[in-house]
């Protein structure tokens, strides 16, 4: 947990750029699996999750627009959380292959969405009392 604490503590740091997003979101590893309408579900991880979307890896390119299902393991929610996401964006990850995707959340349920939105402020809250903490 110190680890995590201290990776968002650097994130959560003094920015120097204007935030635009919605939601604040927490780098993490969460497994998750993916569906293009119509094709088969593959597994993969999220790189990192807001209550209005997630960053995932992904093995093929999915294009810009595309609708995708997800299934996002989230700890101490009960089961895994579905939703519906559009793909905003897709790049290569050159090095290791594969696709890191920006998806937003067009249908996911309002429990889970606020879940995930009030768990990333608690973790937010807690690394931002560390950083005061040391500096």
């Amino acid at each position: 947990m110190s680890f995590l604490k201290g990776i968002l503590g650097k994130l959560f740091k003094k920015q120097k750029w204007e935030e635009r997003r919605k939601f604040i979101r927490l780098s993490a590893h969460h497994l998750l699996k993916y569906k293009v309408l119509e094709k088969e579900e593959k597994l993969s991880f999220a790189r990192n999750i807001s209550a209005g979307g997630v960053l995932f890896y992904c093995k093929e390119q999915l294009p810009a627009g595309s609708t995708v299902e997800l299934e996002v393991n989230f700890p101490q929610y009960p089961h895994p959380i579905k939703v519906v996401a559009k793909v905003i964006r897709a790049m290569e990850l050159k090095k290791m292959g594969g696709y890191e995707i920006g998806a937003e959340f067009i249908n996911v349920e309002e429990g889970a969405k606020n879940f995930i939105d009030e768990k990333i402020k608690a973790v937010s809250k807690e690394v931002k009392g560390e950083v005061n903490k040391t500096e």
